[in-house]
């Protein structure tokens, strides 16, 4: 049964869109801002071609795009499912691509449990969609 209205389901999906946006932007500025710590999708691809990924400046520019507009769809439930769609091969590849090797969990905590949280909160939205508390 689809849920209709302003229920208290409809405002458990706008915490997970404005969760997951809030995570996303934090982490996708960075990828795209070229004067930021990580010196923009140049500095990304450096990163990403260390790790051995395939194409690492079109995958640095699609991930930071990704990560810096989604948040906004996000946040107005537009294109929510397929924003959660790409955000969970967004973290599916994160997860396989770079911090594979990491483990769940380490010892020292880091490891790819927040990767693989935000992989399930995006897919939630993909089954979930934006609720009626969207535009």
């Amino acid at each position: 049964m689809e849920n209709t209205g302003l229920g208290i389901g409809s405002l458990g999906i706008l915490l997970i869109r404005f969760e997951l946006a809030a995570i996303f932007w934090v982490h996708g500025w960075p990828k795209l801002n070229p004067n930021g710590p990580m010196h923009g999708p140049q500095g990304l691809s450096g990163f990403l071609a260390s790790k051995g990924v395939p194409s690492p400046l079109v995958v640095a520019w699609l991930v930071a795009i990704l990560e810096t507009a989604g948040p906004a769809l996000l946040v107005l439930g537009l294109l929510t499912r397929l924003v959660g769609f790409l955000l969970a091969i967004d973290m599916a590849a994160a997860i396989a691509l770079v911090k594979k090797d990491d483990g769940f969990t380490k010892a020292n905590g880091i490891g790819w449990e927040f990767e693989f949280a935000l992989l399930i909160q995006a897919l939630a939205l993909v089954f979930l969609g934006p609720g009626t508390i969207a535009i």
